[in-house]
């Protein structure tokens, strides 16, 4: 892995969606660190020796759920990009308010369409 890859955070509580993703961001050349609940994923956010791009964050997750996760890394981490996913349209279109570029995606995940918004997610951010 190059040692410059960006870090994506995927905090998902299906083992198996969690591994086929992270897998495959992996192949694109990003660096992974996997979640199973959004304790997990704050505890890799205030680890202060790795810098997190991007948080993917299924809002199914647990302990507190991807709505009040990303309200969380909003106000926390406001310069992080967070992309919701959900299985439920409505869901998705309230995550709306609280993503960058919409809502993302639904699950099962288009992976190449995963890799294609986390690309122009940091593009724009680069850009400012």
């Amino acid at each position: 892995m190059n040692s410059d890859a960006q870090t994506v955070l995927l905090a998902d509580p299906d083992v198996i969606v969690r591994t086929l993703l992270a897998q495959y961001l992996r192949e694109c050349g990003y660096r992974v660190l996997e979640a199973s609940n959004t304790r997990e994923a704050r505890k890799f956010l205030a680890d202060k020796s790795r810098t997190i791009e991007v948080v993917l964050a299924e809002m199914a997750i647990p302990d507190e759920g991807g709505f009040a996760f990303a309200s969380w890394m909003r106000a926390e981490y406001p310069n992080v990009p967070v992309i919701l996913a959900a299985s439920v349209e409505k869901a998705a279109e309230k995550a709306s308010n609280l993503c960058e570029d919409g809502p993302v995606a639904s699950k099962p995940y288009d992976h190449q369409l995963i890799v294609d918004r986390i690309r122009r997610m940091l593009a724009a951010r680069s850009r400012t």
